[in-house]
Parts: C-alpha cells; structure tokens; sequence
C-alpha cells in the first residue's frame, strides 16, 4: 500500500458568480517512508493539496487515499479519526501546534489525552518524545519560554505524538535562523528512521531539498516535474499523456500554441510545425 495516492485530484473554490480550480487533475504517489518537498509558486495549488491531504478540504473530484483512506468520502465521524490517528500536521508558525498554557511535556501528552490514551502510556510516549527530540531540559518549560528552534521540535513531537502514518509540514523552517533549521530537518529525517513516517513538507527553502528523497513541482494545479540525487529533474507525465515542459524549455525553444509530436527511435520529439 502506498503511504499517498492521488490521481485525478481536482479541487475547485465557489463563489456566488466565480469558480477557481485549484488543482486541475494533480497526479501524485508517496511511497512508505519517503520525505518529500513539494514546491511551486504561489497560486499553483500547494495549500489546496495540503488541506485536501489534512482532511480539512474535501476534492471536488479525482481520487485521494492516504494510508489506504479515500479522502472524498469519509463521514464526519471518521473525518475527525483520520485527523487524529493517520495524520500529524505541522505548521509554520510552531504557536498553532502549541497550547500557551501548557508545560512542554504536557503539551505532548495532550494529543494523546484526546486520543483516550491511558496516563501510563500519555507519560511514557511523552518521556520517549523529550528525548528524540532533545528537549528533555525543557520539559517544565511554556512555550513562550523557548526559542524559535525548540518551540518548532516540540511543535514536531506534538504532531507525531499518535504515531501518524503520515506528517504533513507546511513551511517548517520558514521562520527559524540556518541552524535550527538545519536542526528541524535533522529531526524530519530521524523521524522517518526512527519510526517509519511518511513526510510531505511545502517549502519554499532550497536548502529543505537538501534533506529529502525526492521534490515535487506543482504548476497551475498539477504535478509538472519531480528531481531526486539519483536521477535529476524528471518532467511528470501524467495518465492522460499530459506534461507540463519547464518554462526554460519552452522560452529556449521559441514553441508556439501548437506543436507536431512524433516517436522516434526510442524518444519522442517535439517540434513546431512546418512553416511556424
């Protein structure tokens, strides 16, 4: 079973006399275990495939299953257990995660209290969080008592307090200095050794791309390339025989509206037409 399966996926915001279509049959698979970055400018549609992925939005059409849920047709109740139990969501401001009022160590607890964790388990699994994330000096501490860095690592440790299958994280390092970032990417990759976890980050720091298996480009609602260590930038082609040229290609070669596509010997050329 893959860890996320999207295929199809379109979402589209209503208004009283406008539609905007978020994601245009966005195509995308996360294997078991994987970190992957998705990246893209603003308006292509990252927030919209997070929230859908969160359970917060449901598609307008297309498939989306995560850890073998189909997203588009969960009732309330098992909405709101999917969010507790599949899905940990980090956010960028690590504040969102955090409850002002609680010591670090019962901020961890806390999403186990609601998960009907027993105070054996809620104490032993905060204790095991303390220390994977290296904050065991802070566990009396509030949040307004930590730096960026440390409120960002409890904010993770509250987000995989339930043992998610799958961590979302939405700009996890946009408001932390080179080095706590740094320190926020290490603590994602352990993660994933440490437990398995399957993570999907948005981001827009090139040096997140460092830490990951593999990145995702999203262009106006679709997947448009992929690039991993061991195989470059990778153009997506979708079921329908869709892809998305990288607009360097297209301004270097001039292509206009319509092209003539042929195979030849093993590759496939593009080219304008004769006379254009």
């Amino acid at each position: 079973m893959k860890a996320i399966e999207c295929a199809g996926l379109v979402h589209i915001y209503k208004t009283a006399d406008l539609e905007v279509f978020a994601l245009q049959g966005l195509d995308m698979t996360v294997e078991d275990g994987e970190v992957v970055a998705i990246v893209g400018a603003s308006g292509s549609g990252k927030t919209t495939l997070m929230n859908v992925l969160a359970g917060v939005q449901v598609p307008s059409a297309g498939q989306a299953r995560v850890a073998g849920w189909d997203l588009g047709s969960l009732s309330d109740g098992t909405r709101d257990r999917y969010r507790r139990d599949v899905i940990g969501y980090v956010w960028q401001s690590a504040t969102l995660n955090l409850t002002a009022e609680l010591t670090a160590v019962e901020n961890l607890q806390l999403p186990l209290l609601v998960a009907g964790k027993s105070w054996a388990e809620r104490k032993t699994r905060a204790e095991e969080l303390l220390e994977a994330f290296e904050i065991s000096n802070l566990r009396n501490h509030l949040p307004a008592q930590m730096s960026g860095g440390e409120q960002q690592r409890l904010a993770l440790g509250v987000a995989v307090a339930n043992r998610p299958r799958v961590l979302l994280a939405d700009e996890p390092t946009a408001e932390l200095d080179r080095v706590s970032a740094r320190q926020v990417l290490e603590d994602i990759r352990a993660l994933r050794e440490r437990e398995g976890t399957t993570v999907v980050m948005v981001t827009h720091d090139h040096e997140v791309e460092q830490h990951v298996d593999r990145v995702l480009r999203i262009r106006d609602g679709r997947t448009s390339t992929e690039s991993r260590a061991d195989t470059g930038e990778l153009v997506i082609l979708d079921p329908a025989g869709r892809l998305q040229l990288p607009k360097s290609v297209l301004k270097a070669s001039q292509l206009g509206s319509r092209v003539r596509v042929r195979a030849e010997k093993g590759r496939v050329v593009i080219e304008p037409p004769e006379g254009e």
